[in-house]
């Protein structure tokens, strides 16, 4: 009688003590991200709500990778301009100049003509206009003493085509 009256209670009773001892499946953490520190930037007060960096951008820093645009235009009614033309022209406000044409690769270089894309050309950064001007033919150095940006010819594989 006692088992007709708490049987119930008893069988839920068990149930519940064999479901709390069930494996349980591990719970994961997720992978917590720390940023790393900032460096604090030098900055200077210059009015009420404007802040200066005085660190140098990367213009100044390296002045061929600036971004220009360019527009060469002439007063004669037939203007011819040769890539030495458009090369000086880019490289005006770089501080950077040409090097001297030394043997007779890199004069036919300097006195070809400009194709007329490159009239009119930019903004793009001042290196990548110099390199796509001389074409995939020539390998542009700088020489970071005497601030001159020099192109030497380079051997490319047969049937490439070579200019620009």
């Amino acid at each position: 009688m006692l088992l007709l009256r708490y049987g119930p209670v008893v069988a839920t009773l068990l149930l519940l003590a064999c479901a709390g001892n069930a494996p349980q499946s591990p719970v994961t953490q997720p992978a917590t991200v720390t940023p790393l520190p900032l460096a604090p930037a030098e900055v200077v007060h210059t009015a009420r709500y404007t802040l200066v960096n005085l660190a140098p951008d990367e213009a100044q820093q390296q002045p061929l990778h600036q971004i220009m645009r360019h527009t060469l235009t002439s007063k004669k009614k037939t203007p011819l301009f040769t890539r030495a033309d458009a090369l000086r022209a880019w490289l005006t406000g770089t501080g950077y100049s040409l090097c001297l044409p030394t043997d007779n690769d890199i004069r036919s270089l300097f006195s070809s003509p400009l194709p007329d894309v490159w009239r009119n050309a930019g903004p793009m950064r001042v290196d990548v206009a110099l390199q796509a001007m001389a074409g995939p033919a020539w390998q542009m150095s700088t020489d970071e003493l005497a601030h001159t940006v020099c192109f030497q010819p380079v051997m490319l594989p047969p049937g490439t085509v070579g200019d620009a």
